[in-house]
C-alpha cells in the first residue's frame, strides 16, 4: 500500500489527470469538429455557386456553366409545380476513389430558383476526401507530443505554486509539531494573505492559548488537591489508629478496622487520579532505557512477604539485561500494580507465572473468572472482580503509562488464568 501523499503533489496529481482527460476530450472534439467543420464549409460554398450560376443565368441565359464550373454544377428545368420547394442536401460517405485511391465524401446540393418565370433545379457537386489513418496518426502524435508537455508543465507549475500557497499551511505544521503545552512562548505563525490560511493560524493561535491555560489550572489544581486531601486523610487515619489501640470490644475495633481500610482505598484513589492527570500531559522527552530484568527481579522481591502470606506460588522466566525505553518510577508503577493485581486476584495457594523476553512481559496468575468483558478491565473503576478490595484504577494506570511509551496491553482469561501481556 502506497505511504500518505503530500498535499502539494496531490493537487498535482489532480491537475495532471484534470489537464489530461481535458486534452483526450479536446481532442475528439477538434477530430470531430474538423470534420463537421469541412463538410458545412462545402456547402456553404455550393450553396453561393447555385445562388451565383442563378444571378448569372438570370442575366444572361446562355451562360455556360459547364465550362466555368468544371462540370460540377448541373441546372435543370423543372416541371411547373416544382416550384417553392426547399434546398436538398445529400452526404454520401466513404466512397472509394480508384483514382485517387483513397476514400472520398460526395456532397451534393439542390437549389431551386425561378429564373425568367421559369422553375430551375441547380444542383453542385464537391467531393472531399476522408482523412488518412496515417494523416490522423501524425496529427495524434502531434496532440500526444503536446499533452506530453503541458502535463510535465502543469506538474511542475502546479508544484511550485501549490507550495508557495500552501507555505502558511505548512509552516503552521511544523509549529505544530513543535507545540508544547509547557513552553511559554505564543506559536509563531506566518502572516498570510490567504482568508482560509488566516483562519487556520487564529484557530490555533487560540487553541493553543487555552489548552496552556487549561493545563496551568488543572496543574495548580492537581497539586492542591493533592495537598488539601492528602492532609486531612492523614490526620483522621492517625486518630482512628489512635482509637484502635484503646480498650474498644470487637465490634468498635471491627468498625474502626474497617475505617481505616477504606481511608486506604481513598487515599489511593487520590494518589492515582492525580497521576494519571499528571500523566495526560507528560513529555517523555530525554527519557532513556530502563533495565526491566533488574527492576522486575527488585519488586518481585519486595511482594515476597505478600505472596507467601496468601502461600502463592510464584514461577519467572526472566531474561537477563531486558532494556526498555521509560522513566524508571513509572515502571516501577507498572510493576507494582501488576504484582498486586495478580496477589490480589488470586486464590490461597495459587500460582503465579512471570514471564520477561525483550519482546513482551506475560504475567498470570489463576483465579476466578472476571464479572465484566476482558476488553473493560482497563476502563477506570472497572474491578473484574467486585468482592476484591480493588479501586479499580490500577489497570486504567497502568494501561497510560505504556500508552505514554508506545507499548501495547491485553488481558485474557484462559483456563483459570488471568493473562496480562505487555508488547514491547
Amino acid at each position: 500500500m502506497a505511504g500518505p501523499m503530500n498535499l502539494s503533489y496531490r493537487f498535482a496529481k489532480a491537475f495532471t489527470i484534470l489537464v489530461f482527460a481535458v486534452l483526450l476530450l479536446g481532442f475528439a472534439i477538434l477530430y470531430y469538429a474538423f470534420e463537421r467543420t469541412t463538410m458545412r464549409s462545402a456547402i456553404v460554398k455550393m450553396e453561393e455557386l447555385n445562388a451565383y450560376v442563378a444571378g448569372r443565368l438570370t442575366k444572361e441565359p446562355q451562360y455556360d456553366y459547364l465550362t466555368f464550373h468544371r462540370k460540377q454544377t448541373r441546372v435543370f428545368l423543372q416541371p411547373d409545380n416544382s416550384s417553392g420547394k426547399k434546398e436538398q442536401v445529400t452526404e454520401e460517405k466513404y466512397i472509394w476513389n480508384r483514382s485517387l485511391q483513397s476514400y472520398i465524401n460526395r456532397i451534393s446540393v439542390t437549389s431551386f430558383f425561378v429564373i425568367r418565370g421559369k422553375p430551375y433545379m441547380i444542383t453542385s457537386v464537391r467531393y472531399i476526401t476522408v482523412i488518412e489513418k496515417r494523416f490522423l496518426l501524425s496529427l495524434l502524435m502531434v496532440v500526444a507530443w503536446i499533452m506530453v508537455f503541458l502535463v510535465i508543465l502543469t506538474i511542475i507549475i502546479s508544484v511550485l505554486v501549490s507550495r508557495k500557497i500552501l507555505d502558511p499551511f505548512y509552516h503552521a505544521l511544523e509549529e505544530i509539531k513543535k507545540f508544547s503545552i509547557k513552553d511559554k512562548q505564543p506559536m509563531q505563525l506566518m502572516d498570510t494573505h490567504t482568508y482560509e490560511f488566516r483562519l487556520l493560524n487564529g484557530f490555533l493561535g487560540r487553541m493553543s492559548e487555552s489548552s496552556k491555560k487549561d493545563y496551568y489550572l488543572l496543574e495548580e489544581l492537581t497539586e492542591n488537591t493533592s495537598h488539601e486531601l492528602q492532609t486531612p486523610l492523614a490526620s483522621v487515619k492517625g486518630k482512628i489508629e489512635l482509637l484502635m489501640e484503646t480498650g474498644l470490644n470487637e465490634h468498635q475495633f471491627a468498625t474502626l478496622s474497617a475505617m481505616n481500610d477504606e481511608l486506604d482505598r481513598l487515599s489511593s484513589i487520590n494518589k492515582s487520579l492525580i497521576l494519571l492527570a499528571r500523566l495526560e500531559h507528560f513529555e517523555k522527552e530525554n527519557i532513556g532505557s530502563v533495565n526491566l530484568s533488574q527492576i522486575l527481579l527488585d519488586r518481585i522481591a519486595y511482594f515476597e512477604d505478600v505472596f507467601a502470606f496468601k502461600h502463592l506460588q510464584i514461577r519467572t522466566y526472566i531474561e537477563p539485561d531486558v532494556m526498555a525505553v521509560m522513566d524508571k518510577s513509572l515502571a516501577v508503577i507498572v510493576l507494582d500494580n501488576l504484582l498486586s493485581n495478580s496477589k490480589r486476584h488470586n486464590y490461597e495457594y495459587g500460582c503465579i507465572d512471570i514471564t520477561l523476553t525483550s519482546y513482551r512481559l506475560v504475567i498470570s496468575n489463576t483465579g476466578n473468572p472476571p464479572s465484566i468483558p476482558g476488553e473493560e478491565v482497563f476502563k477506570r473503576f472497572s474491578r473484574g472482580n467486585p468482592d476484591q478490595n480493588s479501586i479499580g484504577i490500577g489497570l486504567a494506570l497502568v494501561k497510560r503509562i505504556l500508552e505514554i511509551f508506545g507499548y501495547g496491553t491485553s488481558y485474557r482469561f484462559y483456563q483459570d488464568r488471568h493473562i496480562l501481556t505487555i508488547e514491547f
